[in-house]
């Protein structure tokens, strides 16, 4: 059993060994699989980020081809382009302020009449609407711009103004039945004695329900008189409407004149200020770059190829002079600044011998060992201020300086300038041939461009004379209606409108009086009685019958008059397109007339109608959008216009420079050697950073006045005589720390102070971008050979460069200066909004100031005639309710009769004596006579 044992024991081993085995193998192949599948995304996502990034990098490089002039810099490598400035700066245009000040339109004569226009409006538009037009012989349109009514108007024939509209038919035939009926009525109303037939009753059973009746009828009076007001108040209205309508006439053609001639201005002015104005401001500015064009490129060369480093150095090698003043100055200044340091140095040093000293040997208290330790007297002379073993040697520098003066080194950037300054008037003389033939271009187009604004005026001002003469003599419309019932029309109206006022206030004056008056009895009734008010309401119904007639012809005439006229006005406004009257009116403006000679024969599809150029209005486009979609003038011509005749396309167009750069030098061998002999002299080292570590203020590591309070209070804390040795020790340190603060501090600190600010001054004059002088020439030296190698290598080419940047430049100038107008003309200039205002003036003139009060007139008066009817029955039922006669006060069967009482204004009561014996029948009284009784009507 333990053999066996022993012998399963390695299997399983072995059999634990092979699983871990297998586990490994199968994470390491997981992990290679995870690696492989990460290696496999970030090669995809490298491939997809070429890919994206390869065109933008290629187009690059394909930009920079010609632009790659300068190492770390885009475009032409000048400074300016790096601050985000332009080669050539944009031109700033003037933006035009309109100054226009239009007439205000006068306050309509009342807004309260808008609700009984509408009601006419509904009536036309809705209720008697008619596809067809009016039929013709009603109004005629004359001179093809003005209305007037027609031959059948003149004749009063009205069959087929009738047969057109069937509701009008009826409505007239029920106006003309009332006119002839009513008086017919009247004269049977008063012949048959209808008009004093009454029926009594019995008023004293019958009071209750009279006096309701009464009630009733007055209120129906009372509504009946409120509508009466309401119609005369319409009819007085409307009738001072229509003669301010027509006397407006001349004061709206003056404001539309004014109107007009200011729009027109405006407009003017604006295209004015456009192609004139405007263009002087872009013609000035690009005048201005080209007459400095060839400055501007020899900077931008001078730039790129960093030849400004010979102004650097010119600037460096003459401010040695100066510099060497200053560094004498220094030099004196660090002779005072060792001297001076030295005698504080040896100062301090004494008194922290002395302090030493006293506390060794005279005061071994243990506040004097700790002031020692606080104090910190050890290390007051280490401070690094006070020791001038680093300072350079000044001496050496002013030789160096020197002998850079001695040799007149700066004589050679000033050759080298002079060198570049040749190349400066090779390009001007290469421009002088370039300039003046755009200076032509841009003189020319000037003119041009005068001929347009002088064009597009007169256009303009054609066109809209034209509309206005349309506009005006449309206002004239229907005077013949005022010349024909002017005067007639006015008293006609006033007549019946003083007709119907006067039954208002006769029925006014009836219902008053039957509301508050007292009733009728019979005995001495008083003025304003009931039965005043029953004859009030008989003259009211009487004068109702007399007038009525008159009233309704007069209100029927209006009708048909502001049918016709509304139809002939109006409503052609809300159909123009499908009325036939509306397209006779339509004025047409020739657009032949306006074009220029050279243009006559242009392609001009139909005569502009007057209607379109509103509705352009409408949307309220500009002048120039009308007349474009009119193919009167197209102000997008203009982009068209080739200011500039050089052809962009054409390299040897624009070409401006054709000089040979490659013999140009800047320094020559022999200067360079000179230069680099400069450097390496005695001041090749100099810097100002050599003398600041030990330029500074800091000398003791303490503040010294503070150190003598220190001492002085020590000296006082002593107790004498015991320590009075120490105590006087301890205070003559304390003077002499005070003293060497006060003769030496001061006067070290202004020296540093100096010194500093003289070297920074000597940094300035003589250093380049903060390095010393060797580092200096060595780097403006090398520069100034690379710029001489660009110019020779590649000036020529980045003259040309900057010489077709130019020409592009001006290109796109007057491209956007084009721009802008047609921008401009197409959105601000000139919107029609006045124009149509001032057309819809005219139409107002006509329809809502002459039509409109016409048809209220007639609502006004015809609503005063059909409300007669009513009120005719009506006053007829009060009139006969205010004429019953109640004789007692207390209805039948009433008791309580006082013996010997009496109604007020009445007989007293007759009672059969007491002694007689009861009767049933009835006794006449015996006669007698009562002084208050009054004669029955």
């Amino acid at each position: 059993m333990s053999q066996v044992a022993a012998a399963v024991e390695p299997l399983a081993a072995v059999k634990s060994k092979s699983l871990r085995s297998r586990k490994r193998r199968q994470r390491r192949r997981r992990q290679i699989a995870y690696l492989a599948i990460c290696g496999l995304s970030v090669a995809i996502f490298g491939f997809a980020l070429a890919t994206l990034i390869r065109p933008a990098t290629s187009q690059e490089v394909v930009d920079d081809v010609p632009g790659n002039w300068r190492k770390g810099y885009v475009g032409h490598g000048t400074t300016h382009e790096q601050l985000g400035q332009p080669h050539w700066p944009p031109v700033e245009y003037t933006m035009y302020r309109p100054t226009t000040n239009y007439t205000k339109e006068p306050p309509p004569p009342t807004s309260a009449m808008n609700s009984i226009f509408n009601f006419t409006h509904f009536l036309y538009d809705k209720v008697l609407y008619r596809d067809e037009p009016i039929p013709e012989g009603y109004i005629v349109v004359r001179n093809a711009d003005t209305l007037t009514l027609g031959p059948k108007v003149e004749e009063n024939d009205w069959r087929d103004l009738l047969a057109h509209y069937w509701m009008v038919l009826i409505w007239v035939f029920i106006l003309v039945v009332l006119i002839i009926i009513i008086p017919f009525i009247a004269v049977c109303y008063c012949c048959f004695c209808c008009c004093r037939r009454c029926r009594q009753g019995c008023p004293p059973c019958t009071s209750k329900q009279d006096a309701q009746r009464r009630f009733c009828c007055g209120i129906c009076l009372l509504i009946l008189i409120i509508g009466l007001i309401f119609g005369i108040i319409i009819a007085f209205v409307t009738n001072k409407m229509i003669d301010s309508g027509f006397s407006e006439t001349s004061d709206t053609m003056k404001r539309g004149s004014e109107d007009t001639c200011t729009y027109l201005k405006d407009v003017a002015d604006h295209v004015y200020h456009l192609m004139m104005y405007n263009y002087e401001e872009m013609e000035t500015h690009v005048l201005d770059q080209l007459t400095h064009a060839h400055r501007h490129i020899f900077l931008d060369l001078s730039d790129t190829s960093e030849s400004n480093s010979l102004a650097e150095m010119e600037r460096v090698l003459e401010n040695m002079p100066e510099a060497l003043d200053l560094m004498r100055q220094v030099d004196k200044m660090e002779k005072d600044l060792r001297f001076y340091g030295s005698q504080l140095r040896d100062g301090v040093r004494g008194i922290k011998r002395d302090i030493n000293f006293a506390v060794a040997n005279l005061c071994q208290l243990q506040m004097c060992q700790k002031f020692l330790i606080s104090s910190n007297i050890e290390h007051i002379d280490t401070s690094q201020c006070l020791h001038f073993d680093g300072l350079p040697n000044t001496t050496a520098f002013i030789a160096g300086m020197e002998d850079i003066i001695e040799r007149k080194t700066f004589v050679i950037p000033q050759r080298g300038l002079a060198r570049l300054k040749k190349v400066s008037d090779k390009v001007k003389t290469q421009m002088s041939f370039v300039v003046p033939p755009m200076m032509r271009d841009l003189t020319k187009g000037r003119t041009v461009f005068r001929e347009h604004a002088t064009n597009v005026r007169n256009i303009v001002e054609g066109v809209l004379s034209d509309i206005h003469i349309k506009t005006l003599h449309s206002t004239k419309s229907f005077e013949d209606v005022y010349e024909r019932f002017g005067h007639d029309r006015n008293v006609v109206s006033l007549i019946v409108c003083l007709l119907i006022l006067l039954v208002l206030f006769i029925l006014i004056f009836a219902l008053l009086c039957g509301c508050f008056g007292r009733r009728r009895t019979g005995y001495g009734d008083e003025c304003c009685s009931k039965s005043t008010g029953a004859t009030c309401l008989l003259l009211a119904i009487l004068l109702i019958f007399c007038v009525f007639s008159f009233i309704a012809l007069v209100g029927l005439f209006y009708f048909m008059l502001g049918m016709v006229t509304y139809q002939g006005a109006c409503a052609p406004l809300r159909d123009q397109e499908n009325n036939t009257l509306f397209r006779q009116l339509d004025a047409k403006i020739d657009l032949h007339h306006f074009l220029p000679a050279g243009e006559a024969s242009k392609d001009v599809s139909e005569p502009l109608k007057m209607s379109s150029a509103i509705k352009a209005c409408h949307a309220n486009q500009t002048i120039f959008e009308m007349m474009r979609q009119n193919n009167i003038y197209d102000i997008n011509d203009l982009a068209r216009i080739k200011v500039m005749t050089h052809a962009v396309d054409d390299p040897d167009s624009v070409k401006v420079f054709d000089e040979d750069l490659s013999n140009v030098i800047l320094l020559t061998n022999e200067e360079r050697e000179d230069l680099n002999q400069a450097r390496e002299n005695s001041l090749s080292k100099y810097h100002s950073s050599l003398y600041m570590p030990s330029l500074c203020t800091q000398f003791t590591p303490m503040n010294l006045n503070a150190l003598s309070e220190q001492l002085y209070k020590l000296s006082n804390d002593l107790e004498y005589p015991a320590y009075g040795w120490a105590k006087v020790s301890f205070w003559n340190e304390g003077l002499n720390t005070k003293a060497f603060y006060r003769n030496f501090v001061p006067k070290l600190t202004s020296l540093v102070e100096r010194m500093r600010a003289n070297l920074k001054k000597i940094d300035e004059l003589i250093s380049y971008e903060n390095h010393d002088f060797t580092n200096t020439i060595k780097i403006l030296t090398a520069t100034a050979v690379s710029s001489e190698e660009f110019i020779q290598k590649r000036g020529k080419e980045y003259i040309n460069s900057l010489g077709g940047n130019l020409t592009k430049t001006i290109d796109q100038i007057i491209e956007e200066y084009i721009d802008m107008i047609i921008k401009e003309a197409n959105e601000s200039v000139g919107h029609c909004a006045p124009l149509s205002y001032i057309y819809y003036r005219g139409v107002d003139l006509i329809c809502h100031r002459i039509v409109d009060p016409i048809n209220g007139f007639w609502v006004g008066i015809l609503l005063c005639a059909l409300l007669f009817l009513p009120i005719l029955f009506v006053a007829h039922r009060l009139m006969c309710l205010y004429k019953k006669i109640y004789p007692y006060l207390a209805t039948v069967g009433a008791a309580g009769v006082v013996e010997g009482g009496h109604w007020d204004h009445e007989p007293p009561r007759y009672h059969n004596p007491p002694a007689a014996p009861p009767s049933s029948e009835y006794e006449r009284p015996p006669p007698y006579y009562y002084p208050g009784a009054s004669e029955q009507d």
